[in-house]
This record gives structure tokens, sequence and C-alpha cells, in this order.
């Protein structure tokens, strides 16, 4: 079965997630691994709003190199679930065995059942629909640092 990619109508719009402030500000380094840039550009900018500074990569090799300049940085990936040059079950992999308690939420278009029954069963801390919200957003990185 052939999976239909979202379109680009279903990425977050910058409005839609910088337009609010969180109602409390968080801290640290989050990784962002997205191959559209529109998508890391808006992530850089909410993750700013909530208190965390951002790491932007635009495939799995670039995002394990950034991950690898200072591992001890990132306090959550934002790992989107389709990316060129390596999937996100290697880019996984590679950040399990470096950081095992790591928190990793997984951000994709396709449906959560779809994106989760082709990851394998990956030990993740969330999960994220796009396009979502500014409060989507803080909601599923506050659970996924405080699991």
């Amino acid at each position: 079965m052939k999976e239909t990619p979202p379109t680009s109508a279903e990425r977050p719009e910058i409005g839609a997630l910088a337009a609010r402030a969180p109602e409390r500000r968080a801290g640290g380094r989050v990784l962002v691994i997205d191959d559209d840039v529109a998508v890391g550009m808006v992530l850089s900018r909410a993750m700013a709003r909530l208190g965390f500074a951002a790491g932007v990569a635009a495939d799995g090799p670039k995002g394990i190199a950034l991950f690898n300049s200072d591992p001890s940085s990132f306090v959550l990936v934002l790992l989107d679930f389709k990316l060129p040059g390596m999937t996100s079950l290697e880019v996984h992999r590679l950040l399990r065995a470096a950081r095992p308690e790591l928190p990793i939420v997984l951000m994709s278009g396709y449906n959560q059942d779809e994106a989760m029954n082709n990851s394998n069963g990956l030990d993740l801390a969330g999960f994220l629909h796009k396009p979502f919200t500014m409060d989507t957003l803080s909601q599923a990185l506050r659970s996924a640092l405080t699991s």
C-alpha cells in the first residue's frame, strides 16, 4: 500500500505556532530533525517562545552530526517520521545508543496509527500529528520531559 504524503496545507503555520506565548517557560536545548525547512524554522521560533534553544537539522545525518557535537546539551528530540538520507528508525537507534534516557517525540503528517505501526515499536516519549498548535506542542514537550 502506497502512503500518501501530507499536503503542504497540513504543515504547521508560523502564526499558529508562534502567535501565542506559553503559559510557562521551560529550558534546555531541543534537537529538531525535519526535512521541511519551513517546519524547522517554525519549530525553532516555537522552541524559543517555549524557553528552549533549538538545534535544527534537515535530515538524519545532519541531525546525528549536530547531536554528536554536544550530546549532553539536548533535553529532547523532535524527530520527523519521513527523512531523507537516513530513516527515522536509524536516527532513533543512534540517538538511543548514545543517550538511552533522551526523550524522543515523533512528528508526522501521517496519522498516528500508521506512523506508529511503521515505527517498529520505537521507545518514544510522544507523537505529534502535523499540523499542530502551540498548545499541542507545549503539552507534548511537557509530557515528554516529565515522563
